[in-house]
């Protein structure tokens, strides 16, 4: 396999491959191991480093797949699209290859977002609330709002005052905006004892479950 270039500060492997047989390594032994031997506190680190490894290998995903996608290697396999590619070749559910190939649309869009993921600030589900609010907004309002509810939720905010700082970006952008609706046919936020309840801004269920 051809040698990877590196993008920023990373461990250094001499291929995609070396680095992939670590994971798979580090990840055998930890399923290997008998938990129950364990503190909480270890248990506790381990939990925490599963979502951050979870949010990293999202982001390398949405990375690889991108540029699969744009070259269409599927093709190759006489598949018709990168989604029938994942169904068909890596075994996975069509819910899943759907959520794989929404991530693979988001470097452009969402480029924040990929990097907080790949960073292991953010949980991927909690990356993907946001991804699914922003886009909710005009594209111009996008990246700025990704920042502000990434750096709210690195923060601590939980994911109801993140829907709350959600449904407030995007009534700011309906009363500047008068003329446009830039959810489309997406429920606004309704408005009790001061503050947004779900209702559109609430957390999204995976396409896969």
């Amino acid at each position: 396999m051809e040698e990877v270039t590196q993008v920023g500060t990373v461990p250094v492997f001499a291929s995609a491959d070396e680095a992939l047989d670590m994971v798979r390594t580090g990840l055998g032994y930890l399923a290997a191991a008998d938990a129950t031997q364990m503190g909480a506190a270890a248990q506790a680190r381990c939990l925490k480093a599963f979502e951050q490894t979870d949010a990293i290998g999202t982001a390398a995903r949405a990375s690889f797949l991108a540029a699969f996608t744009a070259g269409q290697g599927y093709a190759d396999d006489a598949a018709y699209s990168a989604r029938a590619w994942l169904i068909h070749h890596t075994r996975v559910t069509a819910g899943a290859a759907v959520g794989h190939t929404a991530w693979a649309r988001r470097p452009g869009t969402h480029p924040r977002v990929l990097a907080a993921l790949a960073a292991g600030q953010v949980s991927e589900s909690v990356g993907r609330q946001i991804r699914l609010w922003t886009d909710k907004l005009p594209e111009d309002r996008r990246d700025t709002s990704d920042t502000f509810l990434l750096d709210a939720a690195a923060g601590g905010l939980g994911l109801e005052e993140l829907a709350a700082m959600a449904g407030q970006l995007y009534e700011r952008s309906r009363s500047e905006r008068p003329d446009e609706d830039p959810g489309r046919r997406v429920q606004r936020p309704r408005r009790q004892a001061g503050h947004y309840v779900r209702r559109g801004w609430g957390p999204a269920r995976r396409p896969d479950r």
